[in-house]
């Protein structure tokens, strides 16, 4: 090559290089939003809400320290408890589990005769205990359970989320025996078939005046609700509870015993089976002080992403999850939208 094209050659080099690092800052360049983001982008901005309250300090209760030296009762040791006070008791304490969804365990620590009057005699004026009533088929009051003061306000913590803490005796408040009554409502029928909840009642001297008169038996239980233990009081109609036979079943065994020519069993129908679901967004524990304070435009923090699937459980809020959705609007109406099947489907 002659000197003058190597000249040029050399006068047309770029002069500038640019590194390998500059690539790797360049935008990436994207076609379209997710659903996903674009619903979290439409819901409203909450950011201008009041800060969380900072949490209320624990307070830790002293507690003796067993004394394990100590022979332990032997089972059986109290033989003067009647067999109906104890069966009272199972029934109770199974009613609670299944039908309130509450770990509670109820047991006898003493039964005795007397009447509705002088077996809440003693609660006259006192702050804080409610008293469930149950009702026999013709209306009439003939059971009563008298939760005392701590249980009751254990009960209703544990009805907003939440976990018993001190105990401060107080007047309980149209919400509390609201959040009582559904409670025990299913305690009637769990302690026998003949009972059902009629209402509850914070006066003594008036829930007495609302039973039936005549004998009633008293059974005082010792209620062991999440590691603690608060008193009760059953009291009972001295009827015969376990031995009453519902007049649609007097009905039907009196049928059973005149012949009758053989029918076919009748098919139900699919149309006739329904299955309860119950969403379930997320699960908040607030405080039952922040509770009573809630009004129109308080804002509540669920704490999970604006994705999160909702769950459908099935049975109620307390059932096997039986599908995840994505939760959106068809026209007016809210919709879900399957995206999963859960165990109870499987």
């Amino acid at each position: 090559m002659s000197p003058r094209r190597d000249t040029a050659v050399m006068l047309d080099m770029p002069t500038r290089f640019e590194s390998f690092e500059s690539e790797a800052h360049k935008p990436v360049l994207r076609e379209k939003l997710s659903s996903a983001e674009i619903e979290a982008l439409l819901r409203p901005d909450l950011s201008d809400m009041e800060p969380e309250p900072a949490p209320e300090p624990v307070s830790v209760t002293p507690r003796d320290i067993p004394d394990l030296d100590r022979t332990a009762s032997p089972v059986g040791a109290r033989p003067d408890l009647p067999e109906d006070a104890l069966r009272l008791a199972a029934r109770l304490s199974l009613a609670f589990r299944q039908g309130c969804g509450l770990r509670a365990a109820a047991t006898v620590t003493a039964a005795s005769g007397g009447t509705f009057a002088s077996a809440l005699e003693s609660y006259s004026g006192e702050t804080g205990r409610a008293i469930a009533c149950f009702a026999a088929p013709n209306g009439e009051i003939i059971a009563m359970l008298s939760l005392s003061a701590p249980l009751a306000a254990a009960l209703i913590e544990s009805a907003c989320g939440g976990k018993p803490g001190p105990f401060v005796p107080r007047d309980l408040t149209p919400l509390d025996t609201a959040l009582l009554e559904g409670l025990v409502r299913p305690l009637g029928a769990g302690i026998s078939s003949s009972l059902s909840f009629a209402r509850i009642e914070t006066d003594a001297d008036f829930a007495a005046a609302l039973a039936r008169p005549g004998a009633a038996d008293v059974i005082d239980l010792d209620i062991r609700f999440d590691h603690l233990r608060m008193p009760a009081r059953m009291i009972l109609a001295s009827d015969d509870l376990f031995d009453f036979v519902p007049p649609a079943a007097a009905a039907r065994t009196n049928l059973a015993s005149t012949p009758t020519p053989a029918t076919p069993a009748p098919t139900p129908s699919g149309a006739a089976v329904t299955a309860v679901l119950t969403a379930r967004i997320a699960s908040l524990s607030v405080p039952l002080s922040r509770l009573t304070d809630l009004k129109a435009g308080s804002t509540l923090l669920l704490g999970v992403p604006a994705d999160q699937p909702v769950e459908l459980l099935s049975g109620g809020r307390n059932g096997p999850v039986a599908a995840e959705a994505q939760i959106g609007r068809k026209g007016a109406q809210m919709a879900l939208r399957i995206t999963k099947r859960g165990p109870a489907l499987r």
